[in-house]
């Protein structure tokens, strides 16, 4: 029997990559150019002018030293020292300037390569934050989001490292050539024909590279995946209580020698590639080589021409190498370039707007209007829902099944049921995360499908029950809930004073400008109970017209929630609220309340009216209230 924490899992099957025809190449080169140019112009302009000062220069120190070798073959001892002296001094002048060229070009890759890395991600963030919430339902959206991540992070670099060998080489070897095609024109097309190998080489090298990292993406998914549960602090008391440490690293170690055996397969198939490639080019020059030496015995060619052209056909020889290496790393980066620039494509037209810092003023736009400009509310009389239907993608079963309400402007409307009923992924849809596969939401009449998303979103406060713990300050953890005015210190201690969390936030070493979790030098953490006032107040500082809040008292004691929904109705007044919650007494207080069973509405109506009714609300709350009685009776005596 096979031990399972080695066995397999579907999360690390193999897939298939995409193909990449050989005529797609120069678009892609074309792609990765475009890329350069946007991310980081100047600095790739100024890289490349400096490889050609260093490449092209080279001519002219051939060609003067072979000169000056013909001069000190034929000139007598001690005839025109000078001359030859200031003649040598003037070639190592040049090749001071072409390395000092050099120098600066490289020292100035790296430079470039953080800018092109910056902006490759930037387009994988443009995605991320934009697109249909609903992709991240998908496991082929992940997918593609951990190829496209790991691309931006490593890709531009090599991309960059490609052009600017292949750059430098091409400029080197044009001016080699030249100065070989002075001497002897023929030796040029022969010496370059041994390169051939070379790029054939690296396409076929890159191309196999690609195929196997891809086949692992879900595997070095689960890898990662493994790897922050076993590394991080949400994760770091179960996997303890439950002695999980050796069970998981067990699968983690698993995951890695799948890659390695992958990577082992790989390496081998690309050195026999490459020792192939190499073993031809080096026959092909050293056969150019043979060919000079035979002019030269031949009578062919004059001593001083032979030596130059031997200097330069070897040193062509070293050009068509780096230029291949360059090469190399350009076709090793093309399907992924490809690929990267595959999912930049899913990100919606318009990308999101850049928030300013913190507690400063916005400064000026740099995304289109629409985005950066604050859109106005939209508010409605009432809200109606009709026949609403949802499944996830990843779901056989639809998770509502032709839910239909309506909530009034100023209601505080209730949805209770069990575990799984759907209420949750109700509060999504109205809240415009999720797009409805059936029925609609329409506000005043009106059918939202076809409005701005963005701008619906910006009417809605939504409170989910797993909200989000910011590793930030107090006040930026409030302020989250409308960056825009998070320097406004007033309302931030404001919202927190209506959400209880004042006091406890004042009372901070730093007081709201304590650093919150333990993460970072200086965090402060606290309760379950305590985050979730912090999250309330972050709802409240918000300030939308309609408010949803998913279980917002979860994780806070007896007297905190009885006091919370006992202000409920002043803190919210004249707001529209939609109050999910498992604590039926909580719920008492709504002026109509939904009921969802399996996905379906199974009764509405108030509490009064539901108890009245005696349907699935009254068993259930009853059954609730009766684990508060006092099942045995006190003794008097």
């Amino acid at each position: 029997m096979s031990d399972p924490a080695l066995s397999p899992v579907t999360a690390a099957e193999f897939t298939e990559p995409p193909q990449i025809e050989m005529r797609r190449l120069p678009g892609l080169l074309v792609g990765a150019l475009k890329l350069t140019f946007a991310a980081a112009r100047r600095e790739f302009l100024l890289i490349t002018a400096l490889q050609a000062v260093g490449g092209l220069g080279l001519v002219l120190p051939i060609l003067g030293g072979r000169d000056l070798l013909d001069r000190l073959l034929a000139a007598e001892a001690g005839s025109s020292l000078a001359g030859m002296v200031l003649q040598g001094a003037l070639i190592l002048g040049l090749l001071g300037v072409i390395g000092l060229a050099t120098a600066v070009a490289t020292s100035r890759d790296d430079v470039l390569s953080e800018q092109l890395n910056r902006y490759a991600l930037g387009r994988v963030l443009d995605v991320a934050c934009t697109i249909e919430l609903e992709q991240f339902e998908r496991p082929e959206f992940h997918n593609r989001l951990e190829r496209a991540s790991m691309s931006a992070r490593i890709r531009p670099h090599q991309l960059t490292q490609g052009l600017g060998a292949l750059t430098s080489a091409v400029m080197s070897t044009m001016g080699i050539a030249l100065a070989l095609a002075a001497i002897e024109p023929l030796l040029v097309p022969a010496t370059l024909l041994a390169g051939v190998p070379l790029w054939f080489a690296g396409l076929r090298s890159g191309r196999v590279l690609f195929d196997a990292l891809f086949r692992l993406t879900p595997a070095e998914r689960e890898r990662s995946y493994l790897l922050d549960v076993l590394t991080t602090r949400r994760a770091a008391k179960e996997v303890r209580a439950f002695g999980l440490a050796g069970y998981l690293r067990a699968r983690w170690e698993r995951r890695t020698d799948e890659r390695l055996a992958e990577i082992r397969v790989t390496a081998r198939r690309r050195l026999r590639i490459t020792i192939l490639a190499r073993l031809t080019s080096g026959v092909a020059l050293g056969s150019v080589l043979g060919l000079v030496l035979a002019m030269a015995v031949t009578g062919g060619m004059t001593v001083a021409d032979a030596g130059a052209a031997a200097t330069a056909v070897l040193l062509l020889g070293v050009r068509l190498r780096t230029a291949a290496a360059g090469t190399d790393q350009l076709f090793e980066a093309a399907p992924f370039v490809q690929d990267l620039q595959g999912f930049v494509a899913l990100a919606p037209g318009s990308s999101p707007p850049k928030p300013p810092q913190l507690g400063k003023a916005p400064q000026a736009p740099t995304s289109p209007p629409s985005l950066q400009a604050r859109p106005e509310p939209v508010g409605f009389r009432r809200l109606r829902v009709e026949n609403l239907t949802f499944r996830y993608p990843s779901g056989r079963h639809p998770v509502l099944r032709n839910v239909s309400m309506e909530i009034g402007a100023g209601q505080v409307v209730a949805l209770v049921g069990e575990n799984g009923s759907g209420k949750t992924t109700l509060a999504k849809l109205l809240s415009h995360l999720y797009r409805p596969q059936a029925g609609r939401i329409l506000y005043d009449d009106v059918d939202v499908t076809a409005a701005d998303p963005d701008r619906l979103r910006h009417s809605i406060t939504v409170l989910f029950q797993d909200f989000q713990r910011y590793l930030l300050s107090a006040a930026d953890n409030v302020g989250m809930g409308r960056w825009e005015r998070a320097g406004d210190r007033a309302a931030v201690t404001q919202a927190a004073r209506a959400a209880g969390a004042h006091d406890l936030l004042a009372a901070l070493p730093q007081g709201y400008e304590s650093l919150l979790g333990p993460e970072f030098v200086g965090g402060i953490d606290l309760s379950g109970g305590q985050w979730q006032r912090v999250a309330l107040a972050r709802a409240f500082f918000r300030e939308a017209p309609f408010i949803i809040l998913d279980e917002p008292t979860a994780t806070l004691d007896a007297r905190a929630e009885h006091l919370l929904f006992e202000r409920l109705r002043t803190l919210l007044a004249g707001r529209t609220v939609l109050l999910i919650s498992h604590r039926f007494a909580t719920v008492r207080m709504a002026d109509h309340i939904y009921v969802l069973d399996g996905g379906r509405v199974a009764e509405h109506g108030t509490h009064d009216q539901l108890m009245s009714a005696g349907g699935r609300y009254a068993e259930l709350f009853t059954l609730q209230a009766a684990g508060y009685l006092d099942p045995q009776p006190r003794d008097s005596g």
